[in-house]
């Protein structure tokens, strides 16, 4: 599953096997999101529909910076309610989402 769709969240865990959580420190999805818009300004991603030009907005950023605090919480209990068949991966660094890859990819 992808995304920060609250409204969807437990319908969602429901039905996954496994939740890979990639818990960046702000900064990092700030400067991500700037340099996105940076480099797509006035045009689509290539991981976008081509009518949907990159944009970047106060209420986004706000988003962005207030996540640790308003939304994080309440999905990390979210998280640690998953039931024991189930596996939860939390990732907090670029580099640990680079060893996961590359271990994952053996298989």
């Amino acid at each position: 599953m992808d995304g920060n769709y609250s409204a969807t969240l437990d319908i969602r865990l429901s039905v996954a096997d496994t939740v890979i959580f990639l818990d960046f420190p702000r900064l990092l999805c700030l400067s991500r999101v700037i340099k996105r818009r940076l480099m797509y300004a006035g045009k689509s991603r290539p991981d976008m529909a081509s009518d949907c030009p990159e944009r970047l907005n106060w209420e986004f950023l706000k988003y962005i910076w207030s996540y640790p605090i308003i939304r994080r919480p309440g999905i990390l209990e979210k998280l640690s309610q998953v039931t024991p068949n189930r596996q939860v991966i939390i990732l907090c660094k670029p580099t640990e989402v680079r060893e996961f890859l590359q271990n994952i990819s053996r298989y």
